[in-house]
């Protein structure tokens, strides 16, 4: 059986590299939003970095045509982009984050 299938038909693969996926945008988050307090954060933001798109490709990578041509999938990915050109901590960075959050759960949804 390949990874892929595993991870498809079986009852927690999937839902355990969401899930990982969910606590790296958690964590990098967070990260960025302590970081005007506690500057020192590098190390623990690229943790979150490394969970959040390692199980983002692995997450596109089970069904790429749903995600392809699904709206939301879309508007996320644009959000990350704007989200890349903010200012950490700042007040667009947090209202992306949120949007971004949105648009995942739309994903799941239409």
């Amino acid at each position: 059986m390949s990874l892929q299938k595993f991870l498809l038909e079986s009852t927690w693969g999937y839902p355990i590299i969401a899930a990982i996926h969910v606590l790296g945008i958690a964590w990098f988050g967070g990260m960025v939003l302590v970081s005007r307090f506690i500057p020192d954060l590098r190390r623990l933001r690229m943790i979150g970095i490394t969970l959040l798109l390692a199980s983002g490709v692995v997450l596109f990578w089970l069904q790429p045509m749903r995600y392809y041509n699904s709206t939301s999938f879309r508007v996320k990915m644009l959000l990350l982009v704007v989200l890349l050109k903010t200012k950490p901590a700042s007040a667009l960075a947090l209202a992306t984050w949120v949007a971004i959050i949105f648009a995942s759960r739309g994903i799941a949804f239409f």
